[in-house]
């Protein structure tokens, strides 16, 4: 009936009692085996209320415990009694308590008992009534002390000697827990106890080694006894956490060197263990009892001399171990424990229903079953955290730094370096993420800030020398993204400050410091040098460009998505405050490093560069005023691939070995040819955010300005002699396409910029002066076309580069009107365009029509020039060598349009003076009739007449000569200023003369067979000898030039 609740209530208190008291007394005095079990039996099941079970305890106690001593020797009344007991612990948890001494000492001396059974039936009932007795009350701790000294360790050396230490060693536990907080106070007794774990943890049976692991769980709960909390409900979590730290801060030295005596002892074997090469299902009990013991640290768990005794160690041992095969979950383990550790600075800190600090549940981490092969499984200990502060900064980084040690093993498999990689980014966030929240803490002033960012940056720093000096490619990357992880996790405001400045110590930058960087002098570009105090996130920068320029000289294969990650990288460089200082330090590093290889470096920054541009809205960045530090340093970073193709030899930097240079070479010119595409995307956007923010496109000139720069540095490109020479030879292809596409980009860019800033179509082309920067575009033009045509013979590619740059220069021509611009073009053009024409080897049809279309259109713009052009015999002398060459070109369509000119220009000109190059061309071309040398006006030859008869004395007189055969015709004063000439006068088609008059005759007839006496004459003085007049009959005048008299009646037809 007593075991059924509902029947039990129905029995009244006093009867109840009666029951009771009778199952005592009978248990007490019977003795027979069954009665006293059957009575003991009835306790263990009874379901009486609690205060009835109150008013009997004693009575109830008494026979309990006359069960446990078991006078009978019956195990089965044993077991019924430690029934009772747990039944009665349940019930009167408190009474029980404080009379364990009592009843306890007959339940934990039978874990000794050679019988297992009685071992398993102790070990059970103890883990039953656990939170009743733990921590142990005063009496029983003291009870189980001369328990201790009488018989126990006698007991258990004995057993131990009997090769039982599985069993030994789990009665100590139970015995170690039960001295509680006397522990401390009975030191001789407890080191005579520790000799038993001692030889148990020795034994390299893993039964033997868990068995002791989880033994000296009972040794934490002696040995530890952190402050818990009273935080009032009401309180707010700041005022816990102050709270806490002063609890902590309070506690006297005394107190702290014993805590850190204690914990000392505690981590001793498990380091050793975890250490050790022990089977896998011992280091999960090693990591297990660990766990514990940071369960039961509660919130002393972030205290100073927690992270030094049980923090570091562990975590070191571990980590350095490394993500092996069999090691994987036991680093994982250690990975989230960590992680969970830092996080607790980001996480929403709430109180919980009990009004403590915030639990966070960590080990989390998957075991797999083969840890447990030993019939030990895995038991989750909830662990609190509390926010950590910054002078904990320095432990978090040494975790990482152990973790990066695997990166840099040349003999660890890629699937570890990886997972370490991982990891130790993992870890490393994760502080920058509680950083963060610390620099949002009012609390933190100046210094602390400054401590904390000196601190990181000196930690990358060191990766940073550590992957140069070990020259491996897995820690370079992991260090980059070390530094992409600060620039996206820090507060922008901070790093990107110029208030928290630091020095510039990169090892690497202090190296550069050497090299002659002439061009940047030259250019007068910003840079910097070691020690320099810049910003943080400035100093990151040029970290990470130095750490990717070494790179360079490692064959990765994660080359390509490094420069990737590059770009995005610096794209968030130019999105913060300090733009500015950060591109102008990127573009002056890499003007240190002058070299082809260097191009990927040059294409990762403009690409960033142009996807900042793309989506920038505020376009007060860009200025036209050529000062602006930005605009120049974009002018540098578009000159950076002419720089190296004007660069001598020895202010280039080789980064292969020299049975790889051909490999190298090769390599560049696929990268240039890529890089042609990124010049053109940058050159377009910053030239239509300058248009948009001026209205004025001044940019391209002011870039050709510096591109013509670097043509005239060394006067020409690829000039290197030797083995060296014939390597960067190879690359002239590219360099030819690459200097010929950014002149078309140039100037089709130049040609859109202006008709918007008209809206007026082609015609505004033009219309924007000299000084918007049209001079230095055809200057650079004129350059590159002088380029090609010097290589037309060695590098077909340049004819098909010069086609494109032609048909450009076509369509940029068409569009000018005014007379200053034509003029302009012509002037710059004329010399290389020569070049192109009068080279014979042209064998491409698209080339030579190109070529002829630029020179059609050369002359179209000549003829619609505002106001027009005057094709006098000054101008005619500007044109002399390219008309030379076009009037009789092979290219029909160059000379046929050329004749078409001259016959609409010069054909309709009088008064010309032929220079003496063109005469030949001009002979041959007016004796065929196709071009006209002056206009035959019948007025013409009037005043021709006039001119002899009449006023020809006024205008020459003949001197008499020292040669008595001949004689001089000098021209009257006013004539030699009207026509200074220096030459021959033109000549013109035969057409039939005119009679010669008796004076003329006179004078031929003196110079016959004679030779020409200027007589010291200046320009403009011609002798009859001079102009080879022929006999007198027209015969003979057939066989003579007689286009030279012709000319001398031209130049005297002005006389009247």
């Amino acid at each position: 009936m007593i075991y059924h609740p509902s029947l039990v209530a129905t029995i009244p208190a006093e009867d109840g009692k009666l029951v009771l008291d009778s199952l005592a007394k009978l248990i007490a005095v019977t003795k027979m085996k069954s009665v006293c079990n059957l009575g003991v039996w009835c306790i263990s099941i009874q379901q009486f209320d609690a205060a009835l079970l109150d008013a009997c305890f004693d009575k109830l106690l008494r026979a309990v415990i006359h069960a446990l001593d078991n006078p009978i020797g019956s195990l089965s009344t044993t077991f019924e009694a430690m029934q009772a007991v747990t039944k009665l612990a349940a019930s009167l948890s408190e009474m029980m308590r404080e009379s364990s001494h009592l009843w306890a000492p007959a339940i934990y001396r039978r874990l000794l008992s050679i019988d297992k059974r009685e071992r398993d039936m102790s070990e059970r009932c103890l883990l039953k009534i656990r939170s009743t007795i733990f921590p142990p009350p005063i009496s029983l701790s003291k009870a189980i002390i001369q328990d201790m000294k009488k018989i126990l360790l006698t007991v258990m050396k004995h057993l131990l000697d009997k090769g039982m230490k599985v069993q030994t060693v789990k009665a100590w536990g139970w015995f170690i827990c039960f001295l509680g907080s006397d522990a401390l106070k009975n030191r001789h007794l407890v080191n005579n106890m520790l000799k038993v774990p001692e030889q148990t943890f020795s034994d390299h049976n893993p039964q033997v080694q868990i068995a002791s692991l989880v033994a000296w769980e009972g040794l934490i709960d002696a040995l530890v006894h952190p402050q818990i909390l009273a935080c009032k409900k009401n309180a707010t979590l700041e005022k816990e956490i102050q709270q806490l730290q002063t609890s902590l801060e309070k506690s006297s030295e005394v107190q702290l060197n014993g805590f850190s005596k204690s914990l000392k002892l505690i981590m001793t074997p498990l380091i050793g263990i975890i250490s050790s090469k022990c089977d896998v299902s011992v280091h999960l009990s090693c990591l297990n009892t660990w766990c514990y013991l940071l369960h039961k640290l509660d919130t002393s768990i972030n205290s100073p001399s927690v992270i030094k005794l049980v923090w570091d160690p562990m975590f070191q041992a571990i980590f350095k171990i490394g993500p092996g095969s069999e090691s994987t979950w036991q680093w994982n383990l250690c990975l989230d424990l960590l992680d969970d550790c830092i996080s607790a600075n980001c996480s929403d800190l709430n109180s919980n229903q009990k009004g403590q600090v915030n639990l966070c549940l960590s080990a989390s981490t998957f075991i797999p079953g083969s840890c447990t092969s030993a019939g030990y499984s895995w038991k989750q200990y909830p662990i609190k955290w509390l926010p950590w502060d910054l002078s904990q900064l320095d432990f978090y980084l040494k975790m990482v730094a152990i973790i990066i040690t695997h990166v840099a093993t040349g003999t660890a498999a890629p699937g570890s370096k990886k997972s370490s990689c991982n990891a130790a980014v993992r870890i490393f966030r994760s502080v920058l993420k509680g950083v963060q929240i610390e620099f949002k803490n009012p609390l933190n002033n100046y210094d602390n800030i400054m401590f904390c960012l000196n601190t990181i940056l000196k930690f990358m720093k060191e990766i940073g020398q550590d992957a140069s000096s070990e020259g491996v490619g897995d820690l370079f990357n992991t260090s980059l993204h070390f530094i992409e992880a600060v620039a996206e996790e820090l507060e922008p405001s901070i790093v990107g400050s110029p208030l928290y400045q630091v020095a510039l110590d990169i090892k690497y930058v202090g190296s550069l410091d050497s090299v002659d960087s002439k061009h940047s002098k030259i250019l007068h570009q910003c840079s910097i040098a070691f020690m320099d105090m810049v910003s943080p996130m400035v100093y990151l920068t040029v970290l990470y460009i130095s750490l990717v320029v070494q790179l360079l000289t490692i064959n990765t294969p994660e080359m390509e998505l490094i420069l990737q990650r590059f770009q995005s990288f610096f794209k968030i460089v130019l999105s913060l405050d300090d733009h500015l200082e950060n591109f102008l330090a990127s573009v002056g590093l890499l003007y240190r490093h002058m070299g082809f290889n260097y191009i990927e470096i040059w294409m990762a920054i403009v690409t960033g560069l142009n996807g900042y541009i793309d989506d920038m809205k505020d376009l007060s960045l860009f200025k036209t005023d050529f000062d602006n530090s930005v605009y120049r340093a974009i002018c540098h970073l578009l000159s950076y691939p002419f720089i190296l193709f004007s660069c001598s030899q020895k202010d280039l930097t080789l980064l292969k070995a020299s049975d790889s240079l051909k490999e190298s070479f090769v390599s560049s010119a696929r990268k240039l040819e890529q890089a042609i595409e990124v010049w053109k995307s940058l050159y377009g956007s910053v030239s239509v955010a300058y248009f948009k923010s001026s209205a004025m496109d001044t940019f391209g000139g002011d870039l050709c300005a510096m591109l013509n720069w670097c043509f005239d540095e060394n006067g020409s490109m690829f000039q290197y002699k030797g083995e060296l020479g014939l390597y960067y030879k190879d690359l002239e292809p590219a360099c030819l396409s690459f200097s010929g596409k950014v002149v078309v980009c140039i100037l089709e860019q130049k040609l859109t910029s202006d008709t918007r800033s008209c809206g007026n179509g082609k015609e505004c082309v033009g219309v924007c002066n000299i000084s918007s920067g049209m001079n230095n575009i055809l200057e650079f033009s004129s350059r590159v076309m002088k380029f090609l045509s010097i290589n037309i013979g060695t590098e077909p590619s340049a004819v098909l580069v010069g086609s494109r740059v032609f048909s450009s220069l076509a369509c940029f021509i068409s569009c000018l009107h005014l007379k200053q611009d034509i003029l302009s073009f012509f002037e710059i053009v004329s010399c290389p365009l020569l070049q192109w024409l009068s080279n014979q080897e042209i064998q491409d049809e698209s080339a030579k029509d190109q070529l002829g279309i630029l020179w059609a259109e050369t002359l179209n713009c000549l003829q619609r020039s505002q106001p027009p052009i005057t094709f006098d015999s000054s101008f005619l002398k500007l044109q002399a060598c390219l008309l030379e060459k076009t009037l009789g070109h092979p290219n029909t369509s160059i000379s046929d349009h050329t004749i078409i000119f001259w016959n609409s220009t010069y054909g309709k000109q009088i008064n010309l003076e032929y220079p003496q190059n063109l005469r030949h061309v001009l002979d041959k071309l007016s004796r065929n009739g196709r071009i006209i040398l002056y206009n035959r006006r019948k007025s013409f030859l009037v005043r021709c007449s006039t001119l002899e008869k009449n006023t020809a004395p006024q205008s020459c007189k003949v001197i008499a000569t020292q040669n008595r055969s001949s004689k001089r015709v000098e021209l009257m004063e006013g004539m030699i200023g009207e026509f200074n000439q220096k030459d021959k006068p033109p000549s013109f088609p035969k057409r039939k003369r005119p009679e010669l008059t008796e004076h003329q005759k006179e004078v031929r007839r003196a110079q016959e067979g004679k030779e020409r006496d200027c007589s010291g004459h200046g320009p403009g003085i011609r002798t009859y000898t001079s102009l080879d007049f022929s006999q007198g009959n027209e015969d003979s005048q057939e066989n003579q030039d007689i286009r030279d008299s012709e000319a001398m009646l031209e130049m005297l037809r002005k006389v009247g």
